[in-house]
């Protein structure tokens, strides 16, 4: 076994450093910590720097992803999620009464194992946000196949307050190969929660990895994402923020929608103005927020999938490269990749043809309807399994619960006591 350990300074490539971060990760879950409010302006001050372009994250100036990043680290943001699960979050701090004879403590849960995944690895550092506020000791698995971006953040935060410093020193960053199932094991036999991002295989690989009986497992897992608009009552505006949900993260976060189902027929004047303002939007982000360097692979697969769409008889809208693609076609094709800012939209007369393509992994759809349209549309989709019905340009608006379920209220331990003279 082969683990690379690393802890801001120190780099080791031994199995025995894995056991002993592991162990100091446990020995500090009783340790006192800073309050709450010191933790919560702690990532306040880290959501400043990125927002401002701090000389200490200069190296995030073009990481996708990362004005959603310091947009949810803010305080005003965290504390409206939490108190979402927590009727007072003053818990996190001391028991607090609750009908009058009882107390309440919100504790942290302990040792949270994080494996991140490896195409968006950014998206982790949003629940591990979220547990580090609670309280929580965190060790992160990066994958092998990705860049340690993860860690500058942490020396970032660390300078900032004491408190940033104390989260930063109870978080450690590991490094091991997908296929080192010691490794893999000697993290999830430690672990108090199991964290895990990513598609089908990985997650299905750490949910049968051996744990104990009481930990919690949360899943981040393969879901996938669609848009529903009318395109009679969106703006301008609205169509530029609708592409922002497609161009940020280059639609390999679950919340990315893409397939846009478009309400009228498919050779309607008022669909084809939509393709096009839609076409202008997507380019002219494009060129503001370049995309990673695509690899030949990539590159075949776009290509691939605009030959697809043209031989089914449907239409292309596309930049000269491949940098954005739009595919009008009478139905949703599931031998389209789907990735790489490549949307499918799909006009319909009645949104039967909406629900029927409705899968069973979805998560978001982003909606812009008529009033009667909406709350008809919305009510039967979260049956079908829909979570989230943000508007254009919040697809990517990291809100709790994710994924249909509370996220903080599963990191914490709820105790109670009955109090003195009760």
């Amino acid at each position: 076994m082969s683990v690379a350990v690393d802890k801001r300074n120190r780099s080791a490539q031994t199995a025995g450093d894995l056991g002993s971060t592991i162990h100091d990760l446990v020995k500090r879950r009783g340790e006192k910590r800073h309050s709450f409010v010191q933790r919560l302006e702690s990532l306040h001050g880290l959501s400043e720097s990125l927002l401002t372009r701090d000389a200490s994250v200069a190296a995030f100036s073009n990481v996708p992803g990362v004005a959603f990043l310091a947009d949810f680290l803010r305080k005003s943001n965290l504390c409206h999620l939490l108190k979402r699960e927590f009727a007072n979050i003053d818990a996190l701090d001391r028991f607090v009464r609750v009908d009058g004879r009882k107390g309440l403590r919100l504790v942290p849960r302990g040792l949270v194992c994080h494996w991140l995944a490896g195409n968006v690895p950014l998206l982790g550092v949003f629940s591990w946000a979220v547990s580090a506020l609670v309280g929580n000791v965190n060790l992160i698995r990066l994958s092998t196949r990705q860049n340690d971006l993860v860690s500058p953040l942490l020396e970032t935060l660390a300078s900032r307050s004491e408190a940033g410093a104390q989260m930063a020193s109870e978080t450690a960053i590991v490094q091991f190969d997908r296929d080192d199932v010691d490794a893999h094991r000697q993290m999830s036999e430690a672990a108090d929660v199991r964290l895990a991002w990513g598609g089908k295989e990985a997650i299905e690989a750490v949910k049968t990895l051996p744990s104990r009986w009481d930990c919690e497992d949360i899943v981040m897992g393969p879901r996938v994402s669609l848009a529903v608009v009318d395109p009679a009552t969106i703006t301008t505006r609205g169509v530029t923020r609708l592409a922002s949900d497609v161009i940020y993260f280059d639609q390999m976060a679950c919340s990315s929608p893409q397939i846009l189902f478009l309400k009228g027929q498919r050779d309607a004047s008022g669909i084809n103005d939509f393709v096009e303002e839609l076409a202008v939007a997507l380019n002219a982000q494009s060129k503001q927020h370049p995309r990673h360097p695509l690899d030949f692979s990539e590159t075949y697969q776009i290509q691939l999938d605009r030959v697809r769409v043209l031989l089914s008889g449907g239409m292309i809208r596309s930049d000269d490269q491949t940098q954005w693609t739009l595919a009008v076609l009478d139905a949703p094709r599931s031998d389209i990749f789907c990735a790489n800012r490549f949307l499918q939209l799909i006009p319909y007369a009645e949104l039967d043809t909406v629900y029927e393509n409705i899968p069973r992994n979805v998560q978001t759809v982003v909606t812009h309807l008529g009033s009667d349209d909406f709350g008809e549309f919305s009510e039967r989709a979260a049956q079908l399994g829909v979570c989230r019905f943000p508007t254009p340009g919040e697809g990517n608006h990291f809100e709790l619960p994710w994924d249909g379920g509370p996220l903080a209220s599963r990191l914490v331990r709820w105790v109670t006591r009955t109090e003195p003279g009760a």
